[in-house]
């Protein structure tokens, strides 16, 4: 079960006794409209059971449906854009083939270490709700259970991280974009198990 989700019951116009119940997105996930992920609304007769019964249980897999969807974007961006730095500092060259001065590279890896945190926070807001359902020990695969601890493992210092610059003060850029790739790295690394 979704844990804080808003629901919203309004009558049903020209029908006594039934609503209509809708859920609004979870925080990180809004802009549902025309979305095929969208929960749908359902009719509520007096009865509260059809809540319970079927649109509870249908909300649950598509918000599951949605972060996990939003997840996969994320880590395919980071991963594109990760290639194309490490093409870029193979090469010693610009897309273009100009040629890349030391300082210019330096600033091409922070940019691309700063963006690649941004959007990792997508994962660090949906990923521990996903992990708590993954299931391990019924995995036909035998090793998952070591890569989605270190994905859980990951994400915990992530967490800690995001907590440290928003309630500890400064933490320095080099030590930050340090131990934000240590996190991005597990998720690139492991992140196919999971969305496995």
């Amino acid at each position: 079960m979704v844990q804080g989700t808003t629901l919203l019951f309004i009558e049903r116009a020209g029908r006594q006794l039934d609503y209509l119940v809708g859920a609004f997105s979870p925080k990180g996930l809004e802009g549902g409209c025309g979305d095929p992920h969208a929960p749908r609304n359902i009719v509520l007769p007096p009865s509260a059971q059809a809540l319970t019964d079927r649109y509870l249980p249908a909300y649950e897999q598509v918000v599951h449906a949605r972060q996990t969807a939003a997840i996969a974007a994320v880590l395919g961006d980071i991963r594109s854009e990760h290639d194309t730095w490490q093409a870029m500092s193979g090469s010693g060259r610009y897309s273009d083939a100009t040629p890349l001065s030391v300082a210019a590279f330096g600033v091409a890896t922070e940019l691309f270490l700063d963006h690649a945190w941004r959007r990792f926070l997508t994962v660090v807001d949906h990923a521990p709700a996903l992990l708590d359902r993954c299931r391990a020990a019924s995995s036909p695969w035998p090793d998952d259970a070591a890569a989605l601890s270190r994905l859980a493992d990951a994400v915990i210092d992530a967490e800690a991280l995001v907590d440290e610059i928003v309630h500890g003060g400064s933490v320095p850029e080099q030590e930050r974009r340090a131990r934000a790739w240590l996190a991005i790295e597990t998720w690139l690394a492991d992140g196919e198990t999971f969305l496995r």
